[in-house]
């Protein structure tokens, strides 16, 4: 079997060659592919097709396990922390699961500032009227740099010591250097796409007042809420059995907000990487927050930090890990809380429990000991996610601007390699890989591993399941995944448009899986979805799935312009939002972009000398 990897480093003219659908399908329904040797021949354009110019993809250095090749980025620094730039391929050894693999891609990656240039935006690059794509529209040359604000799991007197340091480094930020700035509240949501001017990215900041989360104890800081009066439980006004039923639902309780913070942050993490999966290189997440509810492990094992019952999220830390491995994300996670002291000597604090105990003598060391050991796991959380993925942790000081400049600083210059795995067993476990140098003084950071997940496993899938996980991907909530790029024509309708909105999709083909079968020819399947929004309302979705068999010659044309896809969509008169979605149906990779269209009251009647629509074939 012969996989088309997600990224090949290809440049590519995208060519429009699109036939119009005919009726519009409101359930999946499968499109045919042309003929298994015909030509990818260009349908007539509609007059009212809007401009198609030329454009390029370039797909992102990305490469998943699957497609026989895994990448690698290493920081390598001296003794004083400074970057190593003089390494060369044969300084380094890489083994997998303690066996020895050839290094077949070996670069060095290096911020490339240009004095006095412009300060640019990701997506500065007008398009046609009626055109839409998920393509990044500027060039980048640095690697990528995410600040996550995390108001699910900080406090609103932390939110703002954050937002004020934030504003300290961006002061300070040096030339070059692109920056987004996601929220993760109940929704992850981008509050600003890819820069380099720091002063659109401190307007961000002093608009941003801090997010309240109602899964937090005491969202706005302060002691615990006493449940009940001072004295209730010593003086036995609340028996033994009353206040063990109270402390068991107090444990649920918590333990139900902590399961809910953990299945937000780990649907974050995930729409992070789709959304940066389409960028080539590195990308450094900055994860600020005050608790993080999860630690990533290799076999699998998830501990919540403020509840020691038992919660299976194997699977979607699974997910998550995979989708931070293919996108090339390392996590820089930062304490908002700066340099802490124990609440129970804060001047704010009672000196009870929650129950309205006095906390003096065991109780006392009790509850001093729990604070510590949570704080402990907490920044063992930070430090495991970051020496998972390549990052590094801060945690116990104030100077929250300064970790944040050390962390792009670190993550900046890198080394990326890549090998194919000896190992051909697909079987979707943890694989461990370590990076030596003989080099004295040198130490390496890099991601731990990798899952080797099989090629067939999101086509193995139920459909419940991977409806749901293109449903959450059709979401406006959801940042725009670019894994799979794409450019799309919507097409208002019109008497060519036989009434209906068409929108004609151009999918970049190499990232696309292609399967080499028995009989010749190269086999793809690709869905093409549109979800109609109006007034922030979900109106309808719209889904088809094209199958494709090609020839040789076919698909050598098809690798050298693009997969089209189309869906045919029907909307009363009225202003919409369209999310518009791709995914390769074989490996569950996908693409979305947002677009607008305007539907009219009345169709203006054709002019006299126009042709008659062709009729629909039966």
């Amino acid at each position: 079997m012969a996989l088309i990897g997600r990224a090949s480093w290809v440049v590519l003219i995208l060519v429009f060659c699109m036939a119009l659908p005919t009726k519009p399908q409101t359930a999946p329904q499968e499109q045919t592919a042309p003929p298994a040797g015909a030509a990818a021949t260009p349908a007539p354009q509609s007059p009212q097709s809007p401009a198609q110019p030329q454009a390029v993809y370039e797909s992102a250095t990305v490469l998943k396990a699957t497609t026989r090749l895994v990448v690698i980025d290493v920081v390598a620094t001296d003794k004083q922390g400074r970057a190593v730039t003089d390494l060369q391929r044969n300084d380094f050894r890489v083994l997998e699961d303690g066996k020895e693999q050839e290094i077949k891609v070996f670069t060095l990656q290096q911020p490339s500032f240009t004095a006095g240039a412009k300060a640019t935006s990701a997506r500065n690059v007008t398009l046609p009227e009626g055109m839409f794509t998920n393509v990044p529209q500027s060039k980048l040359n640095n690697a990528l740099n995410v600040v996550l604000l995390d108001a699910l799991n900080t406090t609103a007197p932390n939110q703002a010591y954050v937002r004020q340091q934030m504003i300290n480094y961006l002061r300070k930020m040096p030339e070059g250097q692109p920056v987004a700035v996601y929220l993760l509240a109940s929704k992850l949501t981008l509050l600003q796409d890819f820069t380099t001017d720091p002063e659109v990215l401190q307007e961000v900041l002093r608009k941003f007042k801090g997010k309240i989360s109602p899964l937090l104890d005491n969202p706005t800081g302060g002691p615990d809420v006493e449940l009940l009066p001072p004295g209730a439980v010593d003086s036995g006004l609340v028996s033994d059995q009353m206040l063990q039923s109270m402390m068991s639902f107090e444990q649920e309780r918590v333990a139900f907000q902590t399961d809910l913070r953990t299945t937000y942050t780990l649907t974050a993490l995930k729409a992070i990487s789709r959304s940066l999966a389409g960028y080539p290189g590195r990308k450094n997440l900055v994860w600020i927050s005050e608790a993080f509810p999860l630690t990533i492990d290799p076999n699998l094992e998830l501990t919540l930090n403020s509840f020691a019952g038992t919660r299976n999220y194997s699977e979607q830390l699974a997910e998550a890990a995979d989708a931070l491995t293919d996108a090339q994300i390392a996590i820089y996670p930062i304490d908002a809380r700066g340099l802490t002291t124990s609440s129970l000597f804060d001047a704010s604090n009672s000196g009870r429990d929650k129950f309205g105990r006095a906390r003096t003598g065991p109780r006392m060391g009790a509850a001093i000991s729990a604070e510590s050991a949570q704080l402990q796991a907490v920044h063992a959380t930070m430090q495991d996610m970051a020496e998972r993925t390549g990052g590094q942790a801060f945690y116990n000081r104030n100077d929250i601007d300064g970790a944040i400049r050390r962390s792009i600083e670190d993550g900046s210059t890198y080394y990326t390699l890549a090998y194919y795995p000896a190992n051909k067993d697909w079987n979707g476990k943890f694989r461990k890989i370590q990076i030596k140098t003989e080099r004295a003084g040198i130490k390496l950071r890099h991601r731990l591993g990798y899952y080797a997940v099989s090629p067939t496993s999101f086509a193995e899938q139920n459909h419940k399941k991977q409806a749901e996980a293109f449903g959450e991907a059709l979401s406006l909530d959801t940042p725009v995944a670019t894994g799979l790029l794409f450019q799309a024509a919507v097409l208002p309708p019109s008497y060519k448009t036989e009434n209906t909105v068409l929108v004609n999709f151009a999918v970049d083909p190499h990232a696309i899986s292609f399967e080499s079968k028995a009989d010749g020819l190269e086999h793809a399947s690709v869905a093409c979805a549109v979800q109609a929004f109006a007034k922030g309302k979900s109106i309808k979705i719209w889904s088809s799935t094209i199958t494709a068999s090609l020839k040789p010659e076919t698909f050598k044309r098809v690798m050298q312009s693009t997969f089209p896809c189309h869906q045919s969509i029907d909307l009363p008169a009225g202003s919409y939002v369209l999310r518009l979605g791709v995914r390769d149906e074989n490996t569950g990779l996908l693409g979305t972009a947002n677009a607008k269209v305007t539907v009219a009251q009345t169709m203006p009647a054709p002019a006299a000398d126009a042709k008659p629509s062709a009729e629909k074939k039966p």
